[in-house]
């Protein structure tokens, strides 16, 4: 059973469902979850923050009154924490827009940064609970920011934007997040890498391995440039402002994915 079917449970019913304690309150009460919901419960045996149990007990006044806590050796994340629902096609499409960057250097570039972090990047998640907060959730919205971009930085190549610097930069700005975001047990910023945030440590490691890779040092400082630019203005937490098109240009896509999986999830959860 889940938490959302426990919430469902006529008064004084026996239930049984697995959950992760969030945290403690008092001395008897945890707040538990799953994939679909919160809810508190009142247990005598200790529970120990973080870690996934399966209860027994009996639901009463919007609380389980847990009888049994039994510790759950294996843990299948799917059970308490979201997916992104095409995580294959998602892969496909992100590499498929690195094949598309007509500039062999940024080309070989994108993979000699993405490939040795392959697989913590395509199973972090883009935010805690705004925009794309799932497993999956970071590559889904990269994918997406680097498609759009794909389709748009061409539109104004008469104008001299570079396309090919749009395209890299939107596969790359948010790669910060790989370090800034915890998945388990709840998707929280990292102790000590969320003090520094995803744009900082984005910038720094694009910068790192550029050099490192010898990437032309012009085409690398407008690169970073696009990283630490991407949030658009100061109060939204952007270190600078777009200096080049292409930095607005990114950041442009990069709040336009965000704001419409952000409309279209509320519209899901509401029932539209």
């Amino acid at each position: 059973m889940w938490i959302s079917g426990v919430k469902e449970s006529k008064e004084g019913a026996e239930v049984v469902f697995k959950g992760v304690v969030l945290r403690k309150k008092g001395q008897y009460r945890y707040r538990v979850f799953d994939k679909t919901g919160e809810i508190w419960i009142d247990s005598d045996t200790p529970l120990t923050e973080g870690r996934a149990y399966e209860f027994r007990g009996r639901y009463k006044g919007g609380v389980v009154m847990v009888e049994e806590a039994r510790e759950l050796e294996e843990v299948d994340v799917s059970d308490f924490l979201p997916f992104a629902e095409n995580p294959e096609e998602n892969e496909r499409r992100f590499w498929n827009v690195v094949d598309s960057v007509s500039d062999v250097r940024l080309r070989e570039f994108l993979r000699f940064v993405f490939e040795p972090i392959w697989d913590d990047f395509r199973k972090g998640v883009a935010a805690k609970k705004y925009h794309h907060a799932y497993i999956g959730g970071l590559l889904e919205h990269t994918a997406n920011v680097g498609e759009i971009a794909l389709r748009v930085a061409p539109m104004y190549g008469k104008d001299g934007v570079r396309a090919d610097l749009v395209i890299a930069g939107a596969l790359l700005h948010d790669i910060g997040k790989v370090w800034e975001l915890k998945l388990f047990p709840k998707f929280e910023y990292h102790e000590d890498y969320g003090k520094w945030g995803h744009i900082f440590m984005g910038a720094s490691f694009v910068k790192e391995k550029g050099r490192e890779f010898g990437l032309p040092e012009d085409l690398l400082l407008d690169l970073v440039h696009v990283i630490l630019a991407h949030h658009g203005e100061y109060a939204k937490g952007s270190p600078v402002t777009p200096k080049i098109p292409e930095a607005l240009l990114v950041h442009l896509i990069d709040n336009l994915d965000a704001q419409m999986n952000h409309v279209l999830k509320s519209d899901r959860e509401n029932g539209g």
